[in-house]
C-alpha cells in the first residue's frame, strides 16, 4: 500500500514536521484540518486545507471540523468494491490511504485539575471518529494515533516504498486501543463527578509497561500493565537507576513497601518480605531508621526489598554493607550513596517520578467472574480518640508506640499483630488463621526481646488466650479495635496480668 494522499489533524505537534516532510519527500500529497495545516505551513511545507474537500469550514467554534461524508468515504471507501467507486466519484473525492489523528488532551486536562467547562471542551469528537473510521479499513489506509509511530512507520515507506499489512493491522489496534482508552477516562471522569460512591461504570484501560521474565513462579507467564489514571508515586512512572529487571515478586514487594512508606511523615525505613513488613523504624535520621528496621528480623531481612522515605544518602548506603537486598525504592539517592549502591551488581534502584505523599486511590483484585474493588483511604488513629478499658494507662511514650505499631499492622497480612518499642517493630506475627498464632508467632519471633514492648493487633480478640500470650512475652500495653462479644473476658485477663489496654475501634483487615 502506497501513501499518495494523507490527512493530518493533531493536537500534539511532537515530531509532526519532520514526519509531513519525510511524507512530502515521498510524494504524498498532505491534507490538515486548520491548526495543523497552519503550523504545517509555518515549517515550510505544502499542505491543502481539508475545507477545499468539504467545501466547509470548521463550525461551532471548532467543535465540528472533520465530521464530513467526503472526509469519512475517503478514508472507509474500499477500493475493490464498485459500488464504494461510484460513491467516491459521485462525492468527486478520492481516498485517503493515511489518517494521522492524535486527540485533544482530555486526561491531561483532567490531571491539571481544570474547570469543569475546559475538561469538556476537551472531549474530542471528530478525531475519535477519525480513528476509528481508518482503523476500521487498515485493510486500505494506515492509521497512526500517537507520534512514537512516526519514526518506525516513516523508515518501512523510505525502505519499501509501502507498509505491509501487518504494520497496518498493528497501526489499527493501536487506534483502537487508544479511542477505547479515550472513552474510559471520559467515563470515569463522568462517574465521579456526578455519582456518589462506588460508580455504576468502572473502566480499566491499561497499557503495557513491561513484560516480566515470569510471574510468581516458573511456569506462569506475566507482564506489568500501566494504569495512566494512577496518581503519583506509581511503579509505572519510575525510574530504575540501577539493577537487573523487576520480576512480578519484586514489583509485589515494591508496592507493599511504597505504601507503608508514604504513611510516615519522619525519616523511615521499611523491610519487606514477600509482601509483609518484617521491619519498620521511624528515627530522626534515615541511617538511624534503617538500622533498626533491619535488626527487628534480620533474618527476615535477607533478601529484602527496601523502602525510604527520604532520599537515600551515603550514610543509609553505608549501613547496608554485608546486607542481601533485592531492591530499594525511595524518593531520592544521593550522588555518593547512588555511586556505592551501584557497586552491587543486583540490587534494583527504584525513583519514584511525582510527589511524595498518600493519595487516595482504588484498589482492585481479581476474582473469578470480575473485580472486587475498594477505597484505599483508611482513618488515621489520634491519641486523643483512644478508649482505655483497663485499670493501667498507657504511657505517653506507649500510645506513640501502639499508634506507630497499628500504622504497620495495616500493611501486615491478616490475621496480624505488631510489637513495637520505641517506634521500631520488634517483632510482627502475620498471615495466621487465629489470632493466638499471631501472637505466639510475634512473640517466638521477638526472641526474648518482648518485654515491655506493645503489641497492636488488626482486628479484636476473640478470646482472652491472645492476652494470655502477649502476658508471657511481656508485652505492656495493647491496642485492638475491641467489638467481641468476649470484651469483658478479654479486659478482665489484660487486668489480671496488669497490661493496659485500649480500643480504638476501627479494625484494619487485609486479606
Amino acid at each position: 500500500m502506497e501513501v499518495r494522499r494523507a490527512l493530518l489533524s493533531v493536537s500534539n505537534r511532537e515530531g509532526l514536521t519532520d514526519f509531513a516532510k519525510g511524507l512530502e519527500e515521498l510524494g504524498a500529497i498532505l491534507f490538515a484540518t486548520e491548526g495543523t495545516a497552519t503550523f504545517l505551513r509555518s515549517h515550510g511545507l505544502q499542505v491543502a486545507d481539508l475545507e477545499q474537500i468539504t467545501g466547509q469550514g470548521a463550525i461551532l467554534e471548532g467543535r465540528v471540523k472533520t465530521l464530513h461524508p467526503k472526509v469519512h468515504g475517503a478514508i472507509l471507501a474500499v477500493p475493490t468494491r464498485e459500488a464504494h467507486q461510484r460513491d467516491l466519484a459521485a462525492l468527486g473525492v478520492e481516498r485517503f490511504d493515511m489518517v494521522v489523528v492524535n486527540l485533544y488532551p482530555f486526561e491531561e486536562t483532567v490531571a491539571k485539575r481544570a474547570s469543569d467547562a475546559n475538561v469538556v471542551e476537551n472531549i474530542d469528537i471528530g478525531g475519535v471518529a477519525l480513528l476509528r473510521s481508518a482503523a476500521k479499513n487498515h485493510e486500505h489506509v494506515a492509521v497512526l494515533s500517537d507520534p512514537s509511530q512516526y519514526a518506525e512507520v516513516l523508515d518501512e515507506l523510505r525502505r519499501t516504498g509501502t507498509l505491509a499489512p501487518e504494520t497496518r493491522s498493528r497501526l489499527a489496534v493501536d487506534a483502537f486501543a487508544r479511542t477505547s482508552a479515550y472513552d474510559a477516562a471520559i467515563t470515569n471522569w463522568f462517574s465521579r463527578r456526578s455519582e456518589r460512591g462506588m460508580p455504576r461504570h468502572l473502566r480499566i484501560a491499561l497499557e503495557k509497561a513491561a513484560d516480566l521474565r515470569y510471574g510468581e513462579n516458573p511456569y506462569q507467564a506475566a507482564a506489568f500493565y500501566r494504569d495512566s489514571d494512577a496518581h503519583a508515586p506509581s511503579l509505572a512512572a519510575c525510574d530504575q537507576l540501577h539493577g537487573k529487571d523487576l520480576s512480578f515478586n519484586n514489583l509485589l514487594d515494591f508496592h507493599a513497601a511504597l505504601e507503608l512508606a508514604l504513611e510516615f511523615e519522619d525519616p523511615a525505613a521499611i523491610v519487606i518480605k514477600h509482601g509483609n513488613p518484617s521491619g519498620v523504624a521511624v528515627r530522626d535520621r534515615l541511617a538511624e531508621a534503617y538500622e533498626a528496621a533491619h535488626d527487628a528480623d534480620p533474618k527476615a531481612a535477607y533478601g529484602c526489598v527496601l523502602a525510604c522515605n527520604r532520599p537515600v544518602d551515603l550514610n543509609t548506603a553505608k549501613a547496608m554493607k554485608g546486607h542481601f537486598i533485592e531492591g530499594i525504592v525511595a524518593p531520592g539517592f544521593e550522588p555518593d550513596a547512588l555511586e556505592r549502591l551501584r557497586k552491587r551488581e543486583a540490587v534494583r534502584l527504584l525513583r519514584p517520578r511525582g510527589d511524595w505523599r498518600p493519595t487516595a486511590a482504588w484498589q482492585a483484585i481479581h476474582i473469578r467472574g470480575g473485580l472486587l474493588v475498594q477505597t484505599t483511604g483508611a482513618p488515621t488513629l489520634e491519641a486523643h480518640e483512644l478508649k482505655v478499658v483497663t485499670k493501667a494507662k498507657p504511657t505517653e511514650a506507649q500510645i506513640r508506640d501502639l499508634l506507630f505499631a497499628t500504622t504497620v499492622c495495616k500493611h501486615a497480612k491478616s490475621n496480624a499483630v505488631v510489637l513495637a518499642r520505641d517506634r521500631t517493630t520488634v517483632a510482627i506475627g502475620a498471615g495466621q488463621v487465629s489470632r493466638v498464632d499471631a501472637v505466639m508467632l510475634a512473640a517466638m519471633k521477638a526472641q526474648g526481646r518482648a518485654k515491655g514492648s506493645v503489641l497492636s493487633s488488626d482486628a479484636f480478640f476473640p478470646f482472652r488466650d491472645g492476652i494470655d500470650e502477649a502476658a508471657k512475652a511481656g508485652v505492656a500495653a495493647i491496642l485492638q479495635p475491641g467489638g467481641s462479644i468476649r470484651d469483658p473476658e478479654v479486659i478482665d485477663a489484660a487486668n489480671e496480668h496488669g497490661i493496659a489496654m485500649a480500643f480504638s475501634g476501627v479494625r484494619f483487615f487485609k486479606h
